[in-house]
């Protein structure tokens, strides 16, 4: 992760920390911060999808004592994890939010759990069409505390994207559905094979391993379906691009 000085003296750097696949639409990353690790000041430029994979305990920094007294003034937590004791916003794994991309200063943190905080965040280059520009801030925990469900689960949807997170244990298969335009992020990795339907009812078959903390780019058009023949679970993140 580099970083750079922005003309205030503050240590800005990257939204993330492993950059795992850009095109022109999206970019794919994996935020990777571990226990007692500090993240940098960074901008939002793009509209973003952030889905937790592991549960997170962290304390934001700013460089002006009012705001840091407003995060405080907002959670509380009293544990003394990694060390530290002071106040911190818990959040669970498999929480799942849009945030609109601002270009304003977004403040950096610190994780002050024990676990690391591990989790796809993929940005939408694509621009927004006239009818995208009202999109807001979205989130869900519905999955939150929940078993991983097998199959598809729609998390969330609006204007811009549509999120789904696919499960699939060993000689599973999802349904064949329509598709736009994704990225995808691998969370749990197996062999699979992707079988695919164009609008005149031609059929194929693709196979492919995919590996752990992949990022992916998956065109739309065809319907597809899922098939995991490897010997491990399969689980994906996958942003649909309206």
């Amino acid at each position: 992760m580099s970083e750079v000085q922005d003309p205030s003296g503050l240590r800005i750097g990257p939204v993330a920390h492993d950059l795992l696949f850009e095109n022109e639409d999206v970019k794919i990353w994996r935020v990777n911060t571990e226990p007692g690790q500090m993240f940098w000041n960074h901008y939002h430029d793009h509209d973003y999808v952030l889905f937790y994979t592991t549960d997170v305990l962290a304390t934001s920094y700013w460089p002006t004592e009012g705001d840091q007294q407003l995060w405080n003034s907002r959670y509380s937590y009293d544990g003394g994890a990694a060390g530290r004791d002071e106040p911190g916003i818990t959040t669970r794994a498999s929480s799942v939010f849009f945030i609109p991309g601002t270009g304003f200063l977004s403040a950096g943190y610190v994780n002050i759990g024990r676990t690391p905080f591990v989790a796809p965040l993929i940005e939408v280059k694509r621009p927004r069409r006239s009818d995208q520009q009202a999109v807001g801030f979205m989130r869900s925990d519905a999955l939150v505390g929940l078993p991983i469900p097998a199959g598809t689960v729609h998390l969330v949807e609006n204007d811009r994207v549509r999120v789904f997170q696919t499960t699939l244990d060993p000689g599973r298969s999802a349904d064949m559905r329509p598709t736009l335009d994704a990225a995808i992020y691998v969370i749990e990795g197996s062999r699979i094979a992707i079988d695919e339907e164009d609008e005149d009812g031609a059929q194929r078959t693709v196979e492919e391993d995919r590996l752990p903390t992949a990022g992916l780019w998956s065109p739309g058009g065809p319907r597809r379906r899922l098939r995991n023949f490897g010997p491990s679970r399969y689980r994906e993140l996958r942003v649909e691009l309206k």
